[in-house]
């Protein structure tokens, strides 16, 4: 086989694994980017409730804390639930619930993926003193 023959080869072969690579590098690239949110949704929810067992079940001050965590990482969560702790109840229970909207940014090209996908992270701890 001469050198002429094989000229479009690599151009073809570019053409096939080329789009195939970038759904890969990029499909890591917003998994890395979806695990970090969900873990500063988990550090939010986790300060919030532990404000709330030390401090006691004052909603508005655990909504501040888990909105100052989350805007340090520059996301915006979309709803913050405090429940407990209930009096009758004898685990004395606080949990904190964050939920927030990923938006995909790559989303064009993943093709499925597009769009947003909601996370949620919650923490769950007892309350110190009543």
């Amino acid at each position: 086989m001469k050198r002429n023959d094989t000229r479009g080869q690599a151009v073809l072969e570019l053409a096939l694994v080329l789009p195939l690579l970038l759904i890969v590098v990029f499909g890591i690239t917003e998994f890395g980017r979806a695990w970090m949110t969900v873990n500063v949704l988990t550090s939010a929810a986790r300060e919030g409730c532990r404000l709330a067992v030390v401090t006691g079940p004052d909603v508005a001050a655990v909504n501040a804390r888990v909105r100052e965590v989350c805007d340090a990482a520059r996301i915006n969560p979309s709803s913050v639930v405090v429940i407990g702790p209930d009096p009758l109840d004898v685990s004395r229970r606080v949990t904190v619930t964050v939920e927030t909207n990923f938006g995909v940014v790559t989303g064009n090209l993943l093709g499925p993926f597009s769009g947003t996908i909601p996370l949620r992270a919650s923490a769950v701890m007892r309350h110190e003193a009543f």
